[in-house]
């Protein structure tokens, strides 16, 4: 067996619910997947119980995937770095051991001793004192290296881990928690997190929101970038400022540490596409789809888990939520026995035992294009369902849906729109994924105006497979373009040659049809959105996806 990652996840996770160490092993040919089982169950077993973890050691949990398992084995919050030590030997003893050499008594005895030294010099008993004091009390525990925060953003008070108080010493009064919601999917986080902060904030309540663009708290910029892990999610509730969460939680935060809260009030999952294969040991759709509805295991169970329902792999994993559970669909009719929220006569309607409630029409919906931007009716439904779950207002939501859009920085970077003097316009999103696509260049159909064609400025992450991006490359051909601008950075090219990824895409563009006198290279996404423009007709729609340098491109087309 060979270790390919080993980390601390501190919270739910895909493999157990409760923080924990996690390595994913390949095996090598010839090793038998339960004899790897049996061997890694016994060693570890057997050491957690020596080191006084025996409540622990009857929830490790291992995950096979194709060529390889994940071994998951809880332990205490203080010294969940010295468990993955602890987790890393056990992969060891039983890689040996499948050898026919599983050590004697003396490597186990010496072993303990390293670990039980390790323990005492970094465990900090005042933190599990007090974390289990909190869940005595449900009041929320968020904890990281540096600080522990008691209670939700109002409702919380954070300390230095190095100096933490006596249960007896905490003035309890006040904290507690605030609604949250986690959201996640493969497409349509960003854009539904941002609707639902929207609807938030009309309501009378102080949002926080998570995305791939940043922190946002009462529509102000905390942080850039991407923050969509437990982190940002942790900046937002020690915000005393927020009232709601609204926390983008993508699948590499789930698989990577783990969620940041033990409970919720709502989830959200948007859809599930191929994406990310290949990474902590997801390599097909089902895994992916139950590791992005991590998030709806932990909503309480008078809370909801809104899912798409016509999202076949979502659908399945229904019994799996202790929450009642809210589908979304395009279709007119709820699915039977469900709440939901459906397009029905060209509206958006809630469907309940209690009856059906019209929020607004498709065609108001700034976001829908006129409901050409099919996506985005969806994401409608979904934020809709989220906010309701949410205790949101239905004048709130009603409100929201027919203005979020109307300002191209309610949502700037998705589905966003660029009317330029020549007649030519840009549609500039974050698509990255064939999914993403597929809905991007419907919506540019729409939009293309009498004699004109596609454009579409290109690029993908160098982390992503060949297999990834000629899948990708097949959807862009699709779409009939009459140009392609490719282009790459330094940023991007993630382990790849300068000039690889161009040339990967550019040959599966080519397979897929599309003629090489129909393509160029540029070096950066402000180039290549030239390089397109300097071919574009008027009535012609260029594609920009994923669009990455925002401020860059923007000041470019200002001038154009």
């Amino acid at each position: 067996m060979r270790v390919l990652d080993s980390r601390r996840l501190r919270g739910a996770n895909l493999q157990t619910r409760e923080p924990a160490a996690v390595a994913e092993v390949t095996l090598d040919q010839g090793e038998s997947t339960k004899a790897a089982l049996d061997a890694w169950r016994r060693h570890v077993r057997r050491m957690a119980g020596a080191l006084g973890w025996s409540s622990h050691a009857d929830g490790v949990v291992a995950r096979p995937f194709p060529g390889g398992v994940a071994f998951a084995l809880p332990a205490p919050v203080d010294v969940l770095l010295d468990a993955t030590e602890v987790n890393e030997w056990a992969i060891e003893r039983a890689s040996a051991a499948l050898r026919g050499n599983g050590g004697g008594e003396d490597d186990f005895e010496a072993a303990r001793a390293r670990f039980e030294e390790q323990i005492a010099a970094h465990g900090n008993p005042a933190l599990l004192v007090l974390r289990e004091e909190a869940r005595r009390r449900d009041i929320p525990f968020l904890w990281d290296d540096d600080h522990v925060t008691l209670g939700m953003a109002r409702r919380s008070r954070t300390f230095e881990i190095s100096a933490l108080p006596a249960p007896g010493d905490v003035d309890w009064t006040g904290l507690g928690r605030i609604p949250v919601a986690l959201v996640t999917g493969t497409n349509g986080k960003t854009t539904t997190t941002r609707l639902v902060a929207r609807m938030v904030e009309l309501d009378g309540r102080v949002p926080g929101n998570t995305s791939t663009d940043g922190i946002v708290v009462d529509g102000h910029v905390v942080q850039e970038g991407d923050w969509t892990g437990a982190e940002a999610a942790r900046v937002v509730l020690r915000d005393p400022r927020v009232d709601v969460a609204i926390l983008e939680t993508a699948r590499g935060g789930i698989l990577r540490r783990g969620l940041a809260v033990d409970a919720c009030d709502a989830a959200l999952v948007t859809n599930v596409a191929s994406d990310h294969f290949g990474e902590f040991g997801v390599y097909d759709l089902a895994t992916m789809a139950r590791a992005k509805a991590v998030v709806g295991t932990v909503v309480r169970s008078w809370g909801r888990v809104v899912l798409n329902g016509d999202d076949p792999q979502l659908v399945a994993l229904i019994p799996s939520f202790e929450a009642r559970v809210v589908l979304f669909s395009m279709a007119s009719d709820a699915p039977a026995g469900h709440e939901a929220l459906v397009v029905r006569d060209g509206a958006f309607v809630r469907v309940t035992p209690a009856g059906a409630t019209t929020l607004a029409r498709v065609d108001e919906s700034p976001l829908t294009f006129g409901g050409a931007a099919r996506h985005n009716v969806a994401n409608c439904l979904a934020a809709a369902g989220l906010a309701w779950a949410l205790g949101i207002s239905d004048q709130a939501v009603s409100s929201a849906l027919r203005t979020f859009g109307r300002d191209a920085e309610d949502n700037p970077g998705r589905g966003q729109v660029v009317e330029l003097r020549s007649g030519v316009r840009v549609l500039l999103d974050f698509g990255h994924n064939p999914a993403g696509m597929r809905d991007l260049f419907a919506l540019a159909r729409s939009l293309v105006r009498a004699g004109g064609a596609i454009l579409c400025v290109h690029t993908q992450p160098g982390d992503r497979t060949d297999v990834d991006m000629t899948a990708l490359a097949r959807e862009i051909a699709a779409a009939s373009p009459r140009f392609v601008a490719l282009w790459e950075s330094e940023e991007y090219r993630r382990g790849r040659e300068p000039g690889e990824i161009a040339a990967t895409l550019g040959r599966a563009l080519v397979a897929a049809g599309v003629s090489h006198d129909a393509m160029g290279v540029a070096e950066g996404e402000v180039a290549a959105v030239a390089r397109a423009l300097s071919v574009a007709r008027r009535g012609d729609v260029v594609v920009v996806a994923p669009h990455i340098e925002r401020e860059a491109v923007r000041a470019s087309l200002g001038s154009v």
